[in-house]
């Protein structure tokens, strides 16, 4: 399973690599090479801590607003969609979604319109939630690539 995860983290970060063109040079590539695993790593650490969002207690680096988990789900956010990654790609970076939403299913229409949408959300959602399924990170994927990013909040 590791062995796995690390070998969709590598793809993900040669697609990050690629799609943010080769004109930086090698020390620049390598470098943001490991700035994306360490985010993986990091996420992947933070996504499985409990905060008081999924019934543990509050943690500021989980729960608050532009907590730490908070800020590196928005830098991940920006990466796929800056690299307009594929569906293999996002699973290396961000691993499983929480929830799969598809155009024919009942919250679809509801979470395209309360979220707030950077690009044109397409017929598949994915859903990582922040603070359980009171805040989300939403990915929109159209033909099999990442076309927006949007926030559910609950703004309470």
């Amino acid at each position: 399973m590791q062995g796995m995860n690390g070998l969709r983290i590598g793809m993900l970060l040669l697609t990050l690599g690629l799609a943010s063109g080769c004109v930086a040079g090698g020390a620049q590539q390598q470098s943001g090479a490991d700035k994306g695993h360490a985010m993986a790593t990091e996420w992947t650490q933070l996504r499985q801590a409990k905060g008081h969002f999924a019934g543990g207690e509050w943690r500021h680096d989980l729960d608050a607003w532009q907590g730490r988990k908070h800020q590196l789900m928005q830098e991940l956010a920006a990466e796929v969609l800056a690299a307009r990654g594929d569906t293999p790609a996002v699973l290396a970076l961000l691993g499983e979604p929480d929830a799969k939403v598809t155009i024919d299913q009942a919250d679809y229409a509801d979470w395209q319109r309360r979220a707030e949408w950077q690009g044109n959300p397409g017929p598949l959602l994915w859903s990582y939630h922040w603070r359980g399924q009171h805040d989300q990170l939403l990915l929109a994927f159209s033909e099999g690539r990442v076309s927006a990013v949007g926030w559910l909040y609950a703004w309470e």
